[in-house]
Order: structure tokens, then C-alpha cells, then sequence
């Protein structure tokens, strides 16, 4: 089983998500003057985000890097990038740093190649992720996460064509997120719960989360709430 943590609110669910990146990103500070947490996108994170941008975190040695990005501009509402920037508008403007996926000029695969150099290079100390109803995370997608799985690389294109916004996706690999010093999963109701059980008992084929999971040695908190 997974370590979970239970929380009797999605308010109390946000705020511990919060303290949790605010810790991680303090700890990188401490430890190496910079930090970096990559962070997904989805309805479900957002207020956490928002509270997080009100830690009191020397904001300028802190970058933000996104878990997955759909192939789509900046300004897009479907667009991840987006939606961060205005959930952690306070600490952007007090000097962090937002590194995006997409770029508006080329194909999936050099838009993916430009992101990988810019990502490959960082210390990731807290990735949070999320889960679909599909048991997607990331944008490893059931059937379609294999070359997420394999790739070496930090950063690739795939082509997912049930996935919402975009077919054409950008997204860290597996090999990236496990290289983050912690990871979190942050997921509400009842119904993700008992997704995410079922995903663990099928494997990473046929439910992408799973791959999280495999490591005994270096397990996510899972931090759910009702």
C-alpha cells in the first residue's frame, strides 16, 4: 500500500500539499542555494499553488518547472503553463522563475528536444502529480506511455489521442520524476481513491500512475482527501 495521508478537508488537503512543496523547495535552499519543484496542472491543484505562492520563500533562487505541458500557446486556457502562472503570481513576481515546456516554433519533437535541454540540467526537489480518471499521470497515458517509460531523456513529445486539450503533449519522463528528491500525489474523492488502488493492482501498462509505485525503496506520499 502506498503512504497515504488522509485529510478531513480538501482545504486542509491544499494547505498540507502547500507546506509540503514550501518544505522541499526550503530544503533545496538550505541545501544547494536554489531550488525547484515541478508541478502538474489540472483543476485539482491550483489552490495549492496559490497558497504556496504566499510562503515566505526567498522567491528569487526558486524555479518552477512543469510536470507535462499540452502542445498549445501560453495563452491558451487549456494551457498548464497558464494556469501556474496565475496561481503563483505573488512569488513569479517576487523573483522566481517559471520554465516552460512549450515553445511556439516547430514540431512536438524539436519543441520537446529544446525543452529536454532546458530541463535536463535541473535538481528537481518535489514533483507533485496528479491523476486522471483513466489513471493517467503525467502525460503517460493508458497505451500510450511506453516511450515515457524507456526514454533516458528528461523531456519528450507524445501523441495521446484521447487526451483532453491536446492530443500532442509534452512531459517529463519516468526517469525524470524519479530522479525528484520527493514526490507527491495529490488526488481528492472517493472515486480517485479507489482508482488509485485498483491502478497499483494492474500495473504501469495499463495504468501510467502505477509506474510511481515501483520502486520500493522510494515511495510517493500520496495526500488524498474526501
Amino acid at each position: 500500500m502506498p503512504h497515504l495521508s488522509v485529510f478531513a478537508t480538501r482545504e486542509a488537503l491544499m494547505q498540507a500539499a502547500s507546506d509540503r512543496l514550501a518544505r522541499a523547495l526550503q530544503r533545496g535552499l538550505n541545501t544547494r542555494h536554489h531550488a525547484c519543484a515541478a508541478l502538474s496542472g489540472g483543476a485539482t491543484p491550483e489552490p495549492a499553488y496559490a497558497l504556496l505562492a504566499q510562503a515566505k520563500l526567498d522567491w528569487p533562487r526558486v524555479t518552477f518547472a512543469l510536470v507535462d505541458e499540452r502542445f498549445v500557446h501560453a495563452k491558451d486556457d487549456a494551457s498548464n503553463e497558464k494556469m501556474l502562472r496565475r496561481a503563483l503570481a505573488p512569488a513569479l513576481e517576487a523573483g522566481a522563475k517559471l520554465m516552460p515546456m512549450f515553445s511556439t516554433d516547430g514540431a512536438p519533437a524539436e519543441v520537446a528536444a529544446r525543452a529536454d535541454n532546458l530541463y535536463s540540467p535541473l535538481h528537481i526537489d518535489v514533483a507533485l502529480m496528479g491523476m486522471g480518471g483513466d489513471a493517467h499521470t503525467a502525460s503517460w497515458f493508458p497505451g500510450h506511455a511506453r516511450a515515457a517509460f524507456e526514454s533516458e531523456r528528461t523531456v519528450i513529445a507524445v501523441h495521446a489521442p484521447l487526451a483532453a486539450g491536446s492530443a500532442d503533449r509534452l512531459t517529463l519522463t519516468k526517469h525524470a520524476v524519479r530522479r525528484a528528491d520527493e514526490v507527491l500525489v495529490l488526488i481528492h474523492g472517493e472515486e480517485k481513491r479507489a482508482r488509485l488502488d485498483a491502478a497499483l493492482a494492474e500495473g504501469a501498462d495499463a495504468a501510467p500512475i502505477a509506474a510511481l509505485f515501483e520502486d520500493p525503496e522510494k515511495q510517493p506520499e500520496v495526500l488524498w482527501a474526501a
